[in-house]
């Protein structure tokens, strides 16, 4: 700390003694800060650990369940017919399809008219669809096929249905089609024709939507809505999509033309081995984590080496399967010397075509799983209250205890500081008072001396 104060009475240069004594008694408040930034650094250095916590259980949380770990793959005979996806509910299976229809919605064609600007009649057009209508009032400011297009689009009580305009050899006509497939959700047309009366003629309005007879220039319904229909190994199932997700729990089976597929539903072991991987290469992880913070400011931290050892103490124990042990290496999963887990892909996939449900348990057994074992350890170490979040906050508390010492010192320090400066401002007075009478003597004995 310097400051500003010189014996200006005196010559002296009290400023540089009062720093080196400011500096003398400022060497507390030094150790106060670096504490400071000790304690700033071990929080930060817990939040790293904790992130590494919090991302290893991230991985296992996955392998904690058997439908977790399971991974499918699916096959058909004729993609043309059928398509299909399963997800982990599915279960090793095979059927056979046959797809009698797909599921549609209604399509309607309006009467052609000279052009899509041509002006169709005023009134009101109604359109339902399962129970939900929209009225629409159709006059100057929207009574041709465009107008009638982005009113029926943009109409905020449309009941599912999208309209085009189709301009073809005999005119433009409006399109409306249904957004969604499936019988429910047809939709019928209905009129109030403002222009002659009559709501249901070849005239006026109600000429938009009138069916005739086929290249009479009318309507014409292009597509009827029906739901698709299907079986199953010889059982009758309907649905409304051409996706059907609920016949087969955990499969989607995609419709896509009438005719007969089978498929097929099979364990995918490689993605199982990649979800294995993914636990053993966790653990290695956090425990590089640990082993990096060895070398930081939680060098010799007590917890440090529990919380480590506590993921060490979940790989040394044991599986139970059918009332009996079972252990990580069956599965591939073993420990070199150095603590690193490593898989054997062979051993794995001898486990997983052997006993899948035994390999599912020694990971994901509600009690003893690893898997389950790993995820409750992690989530112990997070809980509030945890380890990590009493270790904070006895941090925090150390850092808010210091920096209130580092304010004492500074208060204290300043005051010191004044005190100097005074006790030094008066020293330089009498200096300079016995500097000015020493001269005054000298002077008044050389007088002497020369007389």
């Amino acid at each position: 700390m310097a400051i500003g104060f010189s014996g200006i009475g005196s010559g002296n240069d009290w400023n540089t003694i009062i720093n080196q004594l400011l500096q003398i008694e400022s060497r507390p408040l030094n150790q106060l800060r670096s504490r400071e930034q000790e304690i700033d650094q071990q929080i930060s250095d817990y939040g790293l650990i904790k992130s590494a916590i919090d991302t290893f259980k991230s991985s296992v949380e996955e392998l904690t369940t058997a439908t977790g770990l399971a991974a499918f793959s699916t096959s058909t005979s004729d993609e043309s017919v059928v398509t299909v996806s399963a997800d982990e509910n599915a279960a090793v299976s095979s059927y056979d399809i046959v797809v009698d229809h797909l599921a549609s919605g209604d399509k309607l064609a309006s009467s052609a008219y000279a052009d899509s600007n041509t002006a169709v009649g005023t009134g009101t057009l109604s359109i339902t669809v399962d129970g939900s209508t929209m009225n629409l009032t159709v006059d100057a400011s929207n009574n041709t096929l465009a107008g009638l297009r982005d009113a029926i689009n943009s109409a905020a009580d449309n009941p599912g249905v999208a309209a085009t305009i189709l301009n073809e050899a005999g005119g433009s006509r409006l399109i409306l089609t249904s957004q969604e497939t499936g019988a429910a959700n047809g939709f019928s047309v209905s009129f109030v024709d403002g222009d002659d009366g009559n709501n249901t003629d070849a005239n006026g309005l109600s000429r938009l939507f009138y069916i005739g007879a086929g290249g009479d220039g009318l309507a014409e319904q292009v597509e009827t809505a029906q739901d698709a229909l299907l079986t199953i190994d010889g059982f009758t199932v309907n649905s409304a999509s051409n996706t059907v997700t609920s016949a087969i729990s955990g499969v989607s089976i995609g419709l896509v033309a009438a005719g007969s597929a089978s498929i097929g539903i099979t364990r995918d072991n490689t993605q199982i081995e990649e979800k294995i991987q993914g636990l053993v290469d966790a653990y290695n992880t956090v425990m590089d984590e640990f082993d990096a913070m060895e070398e930081s400011s939680l060098g010799g931290d007590s917890s440090l080496r529990r919380m480590r050892q506590g993921f060490v103490d979940v790989l040394n124990q044991v599986a139970t399967v059918d009332a009996a042990d079972a252990y990580l290496f069956e599965i591939g999963i073993t420990r070199d010397r150095e603590g690193v887990l490593s898989l054997d892909s062979s051993d794995l996939a001898d486990a997983l075509v052997n006993d899948f449900d035994r390999v599912a348990q020694i990971l994901t057994d509600e009690t003893t799983g690893f898997a389950n074992r790993f995820f409750n350890y992690a989530d112990l170490l997070l809980d509030v209250g945890g380890v990590i979040d009493s270790k904070d906050e006895s941090l925090n508390n150390q850092k808010d205890n210091v920096q209130t010492q580092i304010e004492r010192a500074e208060l204290r320090l300043d005051d010191y500081e004044k005190k100097l400066i005074a006790q030094f401002a008066a020293l330089d007075q009498t200096v300079a008072i016995l500097q000015s009478t020493s001269s005054f003597l000298t002077s008044q004995l050389a007088s002497i001396q020369n007389s």
